[in-house]
């Protein structure tokens, strides 16, 4: 497969449904206030069903872990790299840096990743991509805690910090309800009526293309000039840095050869949009964050491709 057969199918279809929804936003033919709807079901009810689907049919016993541990390490890396030049270099706030910094290393890997993947490879992309769907909850939680610590430190009560609170909040969260079933479901297959499970396919579908086309109508609303120096860093150091760092490990590291291809094609996949969602509802700045989702995804149209083409 050439790399121009890799664009046109099926990297460029995928990547239109967040385009349309760009387009229609821009003409205003759709609303913020649309997308925002569309948004809240796909995170309250396709994406937790999506994750619920991938994450049952992981067989936890075969999960490689050295290329997971590799992919974690590069992910962290990424992520405290550009938080700490973002707070010390250009001098943005505490929790807009830790956000750029995820969003430099939390990649869109359910929403586009994944369906690529999927068209390319079929059933050996699922495992993988899976797998790192499961340790990436780790990364979210461990986000959410560490925002509501910096809130709660500079609100009046200076740093009265209560782990009960979101421990709850947590435990509340639809992404950590959909992952802690969908292990109990792959752990004791069987307990959960087959309904569950063909009620989470079913919904599993709408997930990626309608969380793609609210995307696209979200970042039709942001300004994209001035790029700025963050947005470049994340950009840069989540298309280049990541996936660097995880080659390096995978020579040092030995992992399966299936779970290091779709690691390394994770690695290099665009800004994630999560960032963006836990910005809008902590009220820190978003735009470098928009900024750079908007264009890792349309630099990555390039990068996917060559790293897929045969």
């Amino acid at each position: 497969m050439s790399i121009l057969t890799s664009l046109q199918d099926p990297i460029l279809p995928i990547f239109m449904a967040l385009m349309v929804g760009y387009g229609f936003r821009r003409v205003r033919f759709f609303e913020v206030s649309n997308a925002q709807a569309i948004n809240r079901f796909v995170f309250y009810v396709a994406m937790p069903a999506l994750i619920f689907n991938l994450v049952s049919k992981v067989p936890l016993h075969q999960i490689d872990g050295p290329a997971i541990s590799a992919y974690l390490l590069s992910e962290f890396a990424v992520y405290g790299g550009v938080a700490l030049i973002c707070m010390r270099y250009f001098k943005c706030t505490a929790a807009e840096s830790v956000l750029i910094g995820m969003a430099a290393a939390f990649v869109n890997h359910l929403m586009f990743v994944l369906p690529i993947a999927r068209n390319l490879y079929d059933l050996a992309a699922v495992e993988p991509i899976a797998a790192i769907v499961f340790a990436d909850v780790i990364v979210f939680c461990l986000t959410v805690l560490l925002m509501d610590v910096m809130r709660a430190y500079e609100s009046t009560t200076h740093g009265v910090y209560r782990l009960k609170n979101v421990m709850v909040m947590l435990a509340k969260n639809p992404i950590v309800i959909a992952t802690t079933l969908g292990v109990f479901a792959g752990l004791f297959p069987g307990v959960l009526p087959s309904g569950v499970h063909t009620y989470a396919q079913f919904l599993a579908g709408a997930a990626a293309p309608a969380a793609l086309f609210a995307l696209g109508v979200i970042l039709g609303d942001q300004p994209v000039r001035p790029v700025g120096g963050p947005a470049w860093l994340a950009v840069g150091a989540k298309l280049v840095l990541h996936p660097a760092i995880f080659f390096l490990l995978s020579g040092i590291v030995a992992m399966k050869p299936d779970w290091q291809t779709m690691a390394f094609l994770v690695a290099a996949g665009p800004c994630g949009a999560m960032p963006f969602v836990i910005a809008l509802q902590y009220n820190v700045k978003s735009t470098v964050i928009a900024k750079a989702v908007l264009i890792s995804t349309v630099l990555s149209l390039l990068s996917l491709s060559a790293l897929t083409a045969q």
